[in-house]
Formats: structure tokens, C-alpha cells, sequence
């Protein structure tokens, strides 16, 4: 008997068609039992979501999603503002039977897969931020980064961004998981998980070798909320994205985990690597995690 397994993927943008094609043509590979974990960024139009969410639906027993950025990009879209679409694609996942809400995976073994919905802090939210100041550049992020651009958040809405999708995880965080967890976001819960060095020595890096000096990642990157509430949850593993860069480290009893499939082009020059065009096996129900 072939054991339920969870796959975890992130940031697969099929708006190129190369990519849309290979993540459907490894989902047709006998999948009726595991669970796949998509962790935003997948498109911002919905009718392609649709599209990808009721092809993998056909091929897995369980799809799990949180949005990211992109998919909260109101342009293509009819819709007003960000927060409207985002309960659109609430309503999308409900209709295509993808979850947003934690899932009890195995029959040998059990895990919980647990989402967090998530957003960044920007550097006025200190307690929160992953900002890193740049003292060699002048910072030019607002009027590059494509969120600025592309999504629209209702004029009223007082509180930051971040707090607002943190505060929607509440209702679960409350819960007791009685099984390991698997949490997964979209963006990065941690400041050092920017950097694939210590900050010392990635800062002094990027003063001789930074290719874009003028934009700041950390200021988009993620947020503590994030961390917060997956040290709530007692997660054994994170997964999340965004970055556009795989990487795998343990931290103080988490292992924190991202695995991207991006750009063509990055994968073409080597930023990403070439098998992640497929998403992961993190765990099986016979043997647990297999990271």
C-alpha cells in the first residue's frame, strides 16, 4: 500500500506556462493520497488559480494554500480593493475544496498541517520587522516593490497589515495538536532566514556585492508575528517562501524550510535550484519526516 505523503512547494508563478506545466505533470503521478502544501504565490488572477486549484484537487487527496503577495495584487482582477479579493479567494478555496484551515494528515503516523495566514512588517512596526537598514545605499523599496504598485488596501483599515492576517489565526492557535505540526506561511517568520550568513558577515557581503542596493527585501520580507505564533503552535517544521531562495535550517527545535520553484530564469541561472520545479516530500505516514 503506497503511505500518504505531504508535499510542500511555494512561490510557483504559473503565469508561466513552464512552470503550470510541470507542477500538473507531477501531480498526475499517482497523488490520490497525500497532501500538497502551496504556499502562495501562485498568480494574481483568478481565474487561473481557479484553474490550478481544480486540476490539483483531481490528483491530490488534500490541497493546502495561503495567499502571498502576488495573489493580492488587485489588478486583472474587477476587484476594488486587496481585501476583497482576498475573501474572494477565501471563496474560491471553499468552492474547489482547497483548504485554508489545519488538517489532520496520516492513518500509521499522523501530523497536522496547519496554515498561518501572513503579511510584513515594515520598519515602523520595530517590535515586528525583519528590517535590516542598509547605511551603503539610499533606499528606494517603495517605489520599486510591486505590492506598492499592484494591491490597494481599504482607506480605514487602521491597524498594520501584518496584524490584521495574524489576528485571523487565533481562532486555531487556541486549539491543542495533539500530533507533530507542519506550519506553513508565505512569508519569512525570521531575520535570519534573509541571509544565508550571519548578519555580520552577509551585511559586509552586500557593501562590495549587493546587485540592487537601492531596494531593501527586509523591509517586505516577513514578520515576527509569524515566529510568534508557530512557536505557539509548537511546529516541528515551517515551511514558507517569497524569497525566492531554498534553504533549510534548524533553529532552536524548528526546522524552518523553503522550497520555491520561481522564475524560469532564475532557475536557468542557478538562483533557484533546478529540482525545486517540483515540489518536496516532507513527511510519509510510515516513516514521519523525511527532512
Amino acid at each position: 500500500m503506497i503511505p500518504s505523503r505531504v508535499w510542500v512547494i511555494s512561490d510557483i508563478h504559473i503565469d508561466y506556462q513552464e512552470n503550470f506545466d510541470r507542477l500538473l505533470e507531477f501531480a498526475a503521478r499517482r497523488h490520490h493520497s497525500d497532501a500538497l502544501i502551496v504556499a502562495g504565490d501562485a498568480t494574481d488572477r483568478l481565474d487561473r488559480l481557479e484553474a490550478l486549484f481544480r486540476e490539483l484537487t483531481e490528483q491530490f487527496l488534500h490541497v493546502l494554500f495561503v495567499p502571498g503577495n502576488h495573489e493580492l495584487w488587485v489588478r486583472r482582477s474587477g476587484h476594488d480593493d486587496s481585501l476583497k479579493k482576498f475573501h474572494a479567494i477565501k471563496a474560491l478555496c471553499r468552492e474547489t475544496g482547497v483548504k485554508m484551515e489545519p488538517l489532520l494528515m496520516g492513518q500509521y503516523q499522523k501530523v497536522w498541517l496547519v496554515p498561518l495566514l501572513s503579511w510584513y512588517d515594515d520598519k515602523d512596526q520595530p517590535e515586528h520587522s525583519l528590517y535590516v537598514e542598509k547605511d551603503y545605499a539610499e533606499d528606494r523599496t517603495d517605489e520599486m516593490w510591486g505590492d506598492f504598485i499592484h494591491a490597494r488596501w481599504p482607506a480605514d483599515l487602521a491597524q498594520p497589515l501584518a496584524r490584521l492576517f495574524a489576528d485571523q489565526n487565533e481562532g486555531f492557535l487556541q486549539r491543542e495538536f495533539q500530533h507533530p505540526v507542519i506550519s506553513f506561511s508565505h512569508f519569512l517568520p525570521r531575520q535570519d532566514l534573509i541571509f544565508h550568513k550571519p548578519l555580520a558577515d552577509a551585511m559586509a557581503l552586500a557593501r562590495k556585492f549587493d546587485p540592487l542596493p537601492e531596494f531593501n527585501f527586509s523591509r517586505v520580507a516577513g514578520s515576527y508575528r509569524i515566529e510568534e505564533q508557530l512557536r505557539r503552535l509548537g511546529s516541528r517544521l515551517h515551511v514558507y517562501g517569497h524569497q525566492h531562495r531554498n534553504r533549510q535550517r534548524h533553529i532552536e527545535g524548528v526546522t524552518y524550510l523553503s522550497h520555491c520553484m520561481g522564475y524560469p530564469k532564475e532557475r536557468q541561472r542557478g538562483h533557484v535550484p533546478a529540482d525545486a520545479i517540483e515540489p518536496l516530500c516532507v513527511w510519509r505516514d510510515d516513516t514521519g519526516f523525511t527532512i
